[in-house]
């Protein structure tokens, strides 16, 4: 059953910026990047991280009456929050942040507090009933002391688990403490709290040991890319984090937190599974610039969880068995269209393979560079796309596909020439393992490739239309060119999106040369496990 949770807390709108380094004092850096805007607030952090891991989630927050309010309110609606409870005034504009990003990932931010430091415990006890009907209640220290105070006072009166989340980092009052059954500081706000530095595991326990005197019943400290731990009276375990490239650490704790407000049992049960789903959200969340935009859904943690209980060596087995599956089905003297990427490749060396054995009469179409120099190597019979019109089949693998059959491709450096081979096909194989079919591609990274001279103009365009973009770069911090010269701008499909409306919204945007959105050209997903699973589309 879902949780219901309410948060009370704050709300912010980022103003970020990226940053080679931190000036030094008295040093001027030249950036060549400007600053973006972009929801935020420890609160609304949390609360959207419940909401996108299905909790019943309400929201007490203040706002100004400007516009920043309006934004962080569509946001709450996108999210399907509710926001019946958020308080609006005249006399306090909405909250702010001015967060600095480095190279790095770490960042450093300076909140303007605004309405969020103008709530009361009166504005709380208004809105009592909801804090009454909910399974618990977060808050954070981004707001007054006595609004959080009155929150947890009408949830113990009514049976509600209380979650704080002592950030920033403050002394706090016995009687805030005494009201709280979790508690959950990172390493800082741990030590400054108990007087005890977080070193190790055992600097942990005795943390906990300290906050249970305080009458709290649960600890958990997280300590940023190494994991988190947890404590009860009863049991303490480590759980590690799982190792990703950080691109940005903005709302890694938050997303931390209510991931695990959504998944926890109210007997606190399942800590460690929760924690596990917990920090899987966090790795996803570091791994895009940004604070809101980077909190992953639910399906999107599920996806990443089932793809880390899969060894990567079975990963590669399923590829090449739908791969081989489709390679001894393929006919006798057509025009094959050969795909890009690994599970491609499987593809590739089955065909070459059966043509030896068997003598086909089969002429090759590549869709990259890379599949091209393969098929070349093998000996393989190629014709050059500009020569030919009309492809009998294309297989190709797909880097997400829901359940109509419909895709996300391109992902690498070939997104124009996989479109128009599969634009030319008679018909469309996908060969994929079991981490890549989904119910929905709500939420998933969607490339969109766009000319270098607009490449600005479209991220403009889709930034303002709320598609969150963030250019596609090497490993080595330079911009990826597509084989085409032109360059990735990753956005994140909308949750509920109507796809064909964004696939011809973003065509009709001038500077777009294409996108990765393949709708209603797959016929046929072939599933590499055992046995193999054959999709076919209903047309």
């Amino acid at each position: 059953m879902n949780k219901k949770i309410v948060v009370v807390g704050s709300t912010n709108v980022d103003k970020v910026l990226n940053v080679e380094k931190y000036a030094l004092p008295g040093e001027t850096l030249a950036i060549d990047t400007y600053q973006q805007s972009h929801g935020g607030g420890k609160g609304a952090n949390q609360a959207i991280a419940a909401a996108r891991s299905n909790a019943e989630t309400t929201f007490i927050t203040k706002l100004g009456n400007d516009d920043d309010a309006k934004l962080m309110m569509d946001g709450f609606k996108a999210d399907h929050m509710n926001v019946d409870h958020v308080i609006t005034t005249d006399e306090h504009e909405t909250g702010k942040a001015y967060i600095t990003v480095d190279k790095t990932g770490q960042n450093s931010i300076y909140v303007y507090g605004g309405a969020n430091m103008a709530m009361t415990a009166e504005d709380v006890a208004a809105h009592a009933d909801a804090i009454k009907n909910a399974d618990r209640v977060i808050a954070q220290l981004e707001i007054p002391i006595p609004a959080i105070i009155e929150a947890f006072k009408i949830a113990k009166a009514n049976q509600v688990q209380t979650i704080l989340n002592p950030a920033p980092a403050k002394e706090l009052p016995d009687e805030l403490l005494e009201l709280t059954d979790v508690i959950t500081p990172n390493e800082t706000e741990a030590a400054t709290l108990t007087g005890i530095e977080v070193e190790d595991e055992v600097s942990m326990l005795d943390n906990a040991m300290a906050f249970f005197k305080k009458g709290i019943q649960m600890v958990i400290i997280t300590v940023g890319s190494r994991g988190s731990f947890f404590a009860t009276p009863l049991e303490h375990a480590f759980v590690p984090a799982f190792k990703v490239k950080a691109v940005d650490t903005t709302a890694a704790g938050d997303t931390f937190i209510g991931a695990l407000a959504s998944q926890l049992e109210l007997d606190n049960s399942n800590i460690k599974e929760a924690m596990l789903y917990a920090n899987h959200a966090s790795s996803l969340t570091v791994q895009i610039a940004g604070a809101q935009n980077s909190i992953p859904t639910q399906e999107q943690i599920k996806s990443v969880i089932k793809a880390d209980t899969i060894s990567e060596k079975e990963i590669e087995r399923e590829k090449q068995a739908a791969a081989e599956y489709v390679a001894a089905k393929i006919p006798d003297n057509i025009v094959l269209g050969l795909g890009s990427g690994t599970t491609s490749a499987y593809f590739v060396k089955a065909m070459h393979d059966r043509i030896e054995k068997e003598g086909l009469h089969i002429e090759c179409v590549a869709t990259s560079v890379g599949t091209q120099a393969l098929a070349e190597s093998l000996g393989m019979d190629m014709l050059d796309v500009n020569t030919i019109d009309e492809v009998d089949i294309v297989v190709d693998g797909a880097d997400a596909v829901d359940e109509h059959l419909n895709g996300i491709k391109g992902g690498g450096a070939a997104l124009l020439f996989e479109k128009l081979v599969a634009n030319m096909s008679k018909k469309s194989i996908w060969i994929v393992d079991s981490t890549k079919p989904m119910k929905s591609l709500s939420g998933q990274i969607l490339p969109v490739e766009v000319v270098p001279f607009g490449g600005m103009g479209v991220f403009r365009y889709l930034k303002d239309n709320g598609y969150e973009p963030n250019f596609r770069f090497k490993d080595n911090g330079d911009i990826l060119e597509t084989e085409s010269g032109n360059y990735l701008i990753n956005i994140k499909i909308p949750k509920d999106a109507d796809l064909a409306k964004l696939a011809k919204a973003l065509k009709e945007q001038t500077g777009v040369v294409e996108h990765g959105l393949f709708l209603n050209i797959c016929d046929e997903m072939v599933v590499g496990t055992d046995p193999i699973k054959v999709v076919k589309r209903d047309n």
